[in-house]
Order: structure tokens, then sequence, then C-alpha cells
């Protein structure tokens, strides 16, 4: 059994005194919001828990540039949010809604869940097919990058420590795309999923015009499938465009998880869970 070795708790009033505590502290603190995994997870050379709480960081609203959800906001908030609801199909909230149960739900926050190096959280997929953007705090100052860098092991292993995750930003041009998400697992409420599909497609006349396609839980983190987008692109909406692109898919994966048999039953469970959210994407 690991020993706690917590002396401390610091409740910051605001970014810049969290990037200070972080910064003087390094490696004998931790950064709590909702504290979900935290609680079991704590290295014994953590002296100082670092509680993120209170900081002003949880919003869901709209600007002319799109999308902006504070990273301390509950999955919860994702889930129930009114403007969530109406955006891109109702994507992001339906997501949500599918992350383990009500009580994790309402503790755990959006940036927990896409700051945490686990293949079988919720979120990744979704904000990866929205093309959104992670905003974080480095050294005094806000910057931005493309939500697949923020999932990359090396920018992650920098969050908490180094720099802190403020906010995701969703592209305006989203708002009027389809979406659709889907997964698979024993129970509804288990967290550790075989395979998890989300679909966006930005759709005109019946045609697709954009496909964006993400998976996660079968692979280490969550990826776009160009190839399985690029067999929806520019196609009429209908079943056999969706079973294309399903097979393109999982013949994507499969190269992306080495062709490992342990993975053939979750690559093919992959590909019927894209070709069912694509179709529902397509018609609603």
């Amino acid at each position: 059994m690991v020993k706690n070795n917590i002396q401390q708790f610091c409740f910051p009033a605001s970014v810049p005194e969290a990037l200070r505590l972080m910064a003087k502290l390094k490696a004998k603190a931790v950064v709590v919001a909702g504290g979900t995994r935290h609680t079991r997870s704590i290295a014994p050379q953590v002296e100082t828990v670092v509680d993120i709480s209170d900081l002003p960081l949880k919003f869901i609203k709209a600007d002319r540039s799109g999308l902006r959800i504070g990273a301390l906001c509950t999955i919860s908030d994702l889930e129930k949010s009114p403007l969530l609801a109406g955006w891109a199909g109702g994507v992001i909230a339906q997501t949500a809604g599918l992350s383990s149960n009500a009580l994790a739900r309402g503790m755990g926050t959006v940036g927990g869940n896409v700051c945490r190096a686990h293949p079988y959280n919720h979120m990744p997929p979704v904000f990866l097919a929205l093309d959104a953007a992670a905003v974080y705090s480095e050294g005094g100052r806000e910057k931005s990058v493309p939500f697949a860098r923020l999932l990359e092991p090396g920018f992650m292993r920098e969050l908490g420590h180094r720099c802190l995750l403020t906010e995701l930003r969703v592209p305006a041009a989203t708002k009027s795309w389809s979406g659709a998400t889907a997964r698979f697992a024993l129970t509804p409420s288990q967290w550790e999923s075989t395979a998890h599909c989300v679909a966006a497609l930005d759709l005109q006349g019946g045609t697709v015009r954009r496909a964006a396609l993400a998976a996660a839980a079968l692979l280490p983190r969550a990826a776009r499938l160009p190839k399985a987008e690029a067999a929806l692109t520019g196609k009429p909406v209908s079943e056999e465009t969706a079973w294309a692109a399903s097979k393109a898919a999982v013949f994507e994966l499969e190269e992306l998880t080495g062709r490992a048999a342990a993975k053939a039953y979750a690559c093919e469970v992959a590909g019927v869970l894209l070709r069912r959210t694509i179709l529902e994407a397509c018609h609603g």
C-alpha cells in the first residue's frame, strides 16, 4: 500500500498564483480539481495538494470565434448545458452523458478528463473531432495549441507542472455540423470501454462536405481517422458510403494498433460504432 505524505493543502485564488505554487513546489505538489482519479494515484513524494477548484475557470459560452469551455466545468455541466445541446447536433453533451456514472460526472472536470493520459476517458475524441484548441497558461502568458497536441505524452507531462489548462475552444463553424457519439462496454457505466467513436459531419444538400471521425479506448490516446474521413468527404449521404467509411476505419485502426490479435475485435467493434454514428449524424 502506498503511503500518503500530504502535509498541506493550498487554495490559489488565481491562475498566476497557482502557477507560482507549481513552480515553487515542483514534484512535491499535485494539482487537483475534481480529484476523481488522484485519490488513488498520488505519488509518495507529494507533500502539497494545490486545489484549483476555486479558480474562475467554470464557464460555457460562445462568442464570434466559437465555443469556450472552462477547464473546471464538470462533465455534468457539459451534459446539461443548453448551449452544448444545440452545438454540432449536441455531440459534446451526448458524449459527456456517456461518462461513467452520475457521481463521477458531477465531480470530474473536463480539464482533468482531457489532461489525464487514460485511453478510456470520454471527452478527448469529441474535442478532437470538432477541431478544438487547448488554451493554457505558462510563465504568465496565455497560449493555444491544437487539441491533438494536448494529447501528446510529452506535452501532457507538462500540464499541472509547468503549465495549466484553462479552457477549450471549439471553432464557430462547427456549430452547424451534425454529430453523433457511441461507445461499447460491458455495462453502460463501465469506464473501460472496448471502443468509443465520434462522428462530426459538415453536411450540405445531402452531401458530406467535410467529415471528422475520431476513435478512442482501443488506442493509447484518441486519434482522428483521415483515411476513413476521406472515404466520406464529397460523397452523398447513404448506407453505402457509411459502410465504405467504416471499412476504411477498421483497416486504419488495425494499422494504428499494429494489427495486434488482441485488438482485432475492438477494431471491428469500432467499425460498427463508426457506421452507426455516421448514419445517426447524417439522419439525426
